[in-house]
C-alpha cells in the first residue's frame, strides 16, 4: 500500500568540514570521520533512488544505510560532547535536508514560526520565508528544505529517516491495513463472504506480526528524538515542520494505531478455535479511531497556528482512516444488536457504515479506497439486506438517526501498542 510521507532527502557534507583544525593533525578521527561521511553519501543515494518512485518493497537496504551512518553519527556527537573546546574552531558546515512532509497540491502556508533565538548558537537557516511561502509540508511538486550548522539537527532528520522508511517496510509487507470483517455470527450468516487479502494462512499471520512490530519500532524512533533530539534544538528556526514537537508526537500516536489496527487482523486470524463475537472487535476498533482522532487533532491544531493548510496526502490519510475503522466498528455493532434483537439500531449501524464507506470510495487518491470498496462488495451488502428484512418482517422497530446512534457508542478498548525503545549502537 501506499505510504502517505515521503523520505526526507539531503545533500552531501564534507568530512574536512566536521574535523577542527586542533585535531586536523589526528589520522585515527580523520579516518573514523571520513569513514562516517562515506556511509552518509551511501544514505543518501539510495534515499535519492528511493525518492523517484512510490514503490516500497526496496527500503530494506535503505534502513541498512541509515544504521549504519547513525551508529558513527551517535559516536561523533558523543566524542564532540566529550571535548566541546577543541571543536570551537570547526567550520560552520551546513546540513541541508528537504521535508518528508510533501504533497500532491502548492499550498500557500505561513511557515515562518516565531522562536526565541538565542544569542551566539551558530544555528541559522536562510531559507526561512514569511508569510505566503509555498511549503512541501505543506505542498508543492518540489520538497521543501531547511538548514543548519547544528548537529543535532542532523541527528533528528536522520532518525526520522529511519522511522519513516521503517513504516514504508512495514507496509511493503501488507496490502492494506485492514479489510476483514469476521466472527462466528457474521461467517454463519454470510458464508464464503469473508473479507480478506492475499496474506492467507500462517505466512500471512507472521507478515502481520512483523509488520506491526516494525511500527512499534518507528514509534519507538520518534520517541527517542522527541524525548533526546527536540530538546537540544528547541530555540532553532527551521523553515520546515518536521521536527516539530506536534508532528513528532502525531507522526508516533499514526504509528501505534496503525500497528493497533494490523494486531487485531492477528487477533482475528489467530487461534481458530477461539469463539469469537462481535463485542470485542467492535471496542478494539473504537478504541483505535480514538487514536487516529488525538493524531488528526494534533494536526488541526498546527492549522490553526502557523500552518494554514498541512499535506493532502495526511490529511486524508487521518479523515478516511477514521471513517473506515469506525464504519468497520458499526458492521460488527450493527452484528452486537441483531444478536440482542435490536433490530432497528442495526439497520441504522449498517446504514452509517455503508455511507461512510461509500463516502471514502468516491476519493480516488485515498489510500483506503481499497480497504472501502472491499468491505462494500464483501459482508456489508448481504448483511445490511438481511437486518432490513428482519426489521421490517419481525421487529417493526424505529430507526434511529445517525446522531443518536453516534452518542450510543461504548468507549473503545485500546489495545495501546507500546513504542520499541530506540538503542543507539
Amino acid at each position: 500500500m501506499r505510504y502517505y510521507l515521503r523520505n526526507p532527502k539531503t545533500k552531501a557534507i564534507s568530512a574536512a568540514s566536521l574535523v577542527p583544525p586542533a585535531l586536523q593533525e589526528d589520522t585515527q578521527l580523520y579516518a573514523r570521520i571520513t569513514k562516517m561521511c562515506a556511509l552518509r553519501e551511501t544514505m543518501r543515494e539510495r534515499l535519492k533512488a528511493q525518492s523517484k518512485t512510490e514503490e516500497l518493497n526496496r527500503v530494506g537496504p535503505i534502513i541498512s544505510a541509515i544504521q549504519a551512518y547513525l551508529s558513527e553519527l551517535h559516536w561523533y556527537i558523543s566524542y564532540l560532547e566529550s571535548n566541546p573546546e577543541a571543536f570551537k574552531g570547526v567550520p560552520n558546515i551546513e546540513f541541508i535536508w528537504k521535508s518528508a512532509m510533501i504533497s500532491r497540491l502548492q499550498d500557500k502556508v505561513n511557515i515562518a514560526r516565531q522562536y526565541i533565538a538565542p544569542r551566539n548558537t551558530g544555528d541559522s537557516d536562510s531559507n526561512a520565508q514569511g508569510p505566503g511561502a509555498a511549503s512541501r509540508l505543506l505542498g508543492g511538486p518540489k520538497q521543501r528544505r531547511t538548514q543548519s550548522s547544528s548537529i543535532y539537527m542532523e541527528l533528528g532528520f536522520t532518525l526520522q529517516t529511519l522511522a519513516v522508511t521503517k513504516c514504508m517496510n512495514a507496509y511493503s509487507r501488507i496490502a492494506t491495513l485492514d479489510t476483514e470483517i469476521e466472527c462466528e455470527t457474521i461467517n454463519i450468516m454470510t458464508p464464503g463472504l469473508r473479507v480478506v487479502t492475499e496474506e492467507e494462512g500462517e505466512q500471512g499471520v507472521e507478515a502481520l506480526k512483523r509488520a506491526s512490530a516494525e511500527l512499534r519500532e518507528a514509534a519507538g524512533v520518534f520517541e527517542y528524538v522527541i524525548e533526546h533530539v527536540l530538546p537540544q534544538i528547541r530555540y532553532m528556526r527551521m523553515s520546515v515542520p518536521d521536527l516539530m514537537p506536534e508532528v513528532q508526537h502525531m507522526l508516533q500516536t499514526l504509528a501505534l494505531a496503525d500497528s493497533d489496527r494490523l494486531s487485531v487482523r492477528v487477533w482475528l486470524r489467530s487461534d481458530k478455535n477461539q469463539r469469537k463475537t462481535p463485542n470485542m472487535p467492535a471496542n478494539l476498533l473504537l478504541g483505535i479511531q480514538e487514536r487516529y482522532n488525538s493524531a488528526h487533532s494534533s494536526l488541526r491544531t498546527l492549522q490553526g497556528g502557523e500552518f494554514r493548510n498541512a499535506s493532502s496526502d495526511i490529511q486524508n490519510y487521518m479523515r478516511d482512516g477514521q471513517r473506515v475503522i469506525l464504519a468497520q466498528a458499526m458492521i460488527y455493532l450493527a452484528q452486537v444488536h441483531s444478536d440482542n434483537q435490536k433490530f432497528g439500531n442495526a439497520v441504522g449501524f449498517m446504514r452509517d457504515a455503508r455511507e461512510l464507506l461509500i463516502d471514502v470510495k468516491k476519493r480516488n487518491q485515498s489510500v483506503h479506497v481499497s480497504t472501502a470498496s472491499m468491505l462494500l462488495s464483501g459482508p456489508l451488502e448481504p448483511l445490511y439486506s438481511l437486518y432490513r428484512r428482519n426489521n421490517d418482517t419481525i421487529g417493526f422497530e424505529s430507526i434511529p438517526s445517525s446522531d443518536d446512534l453516534r452518542a450510543r457508542l461504548p468507549s473503545g478498548r485500546t489495545l495501546l501498542s507500546k513504542p520499541v525503545p530506540y538503542a543507539p549502537a
